[in-house]
């Protein structure tokens, strides 16, 4: 059972249900699902800290996330873009490296 939880709250679901909040607050112009988005990316993030090649870098993830819910709610959508693009590179570069294995 608590492997299931680890699974699904450090693993691809939470990243692909925090990648679809992300995304549906960008276009739909909701700041608290960006909130939401970062809340749900905090376990993957401080997974991928422990990563050698961005340990420092996984703990600015949901920071990025939370520029981003800060720029849609100033009505800045391109620096909104701009702060959630980190959180797509790096979990398309995970997936990359998963995919590749």
């Amino acid at each position: 059972m608590t492997t299931i939880l680890v699974q699904i709250f450090f693993g691809w679901p939470a990243i692909i249900v925090s990648l679809l909040a992300a995304i549906a607050g960008l276009t739909w112009k909701r700041w608290w699902l960006l909130l939401v988005s970062a809340a749900l990316f905090l376990p993957v993030s401080w997974y991928l800290s422990g990563y050698p090649a961005i340990r420092g870098f996984g703990f600015l993830l949901p920071i990025f996330l939370l520029g981003a819910a800060f720029a849609v709610r100033a009505r800045k959508f391109l620096s909104a873009w701009l702060l959630a693009s980190p959180v797509f590179l790096a979990s398309a570069w995970l997936a990359v490296l998963v995919l590749s294995q």
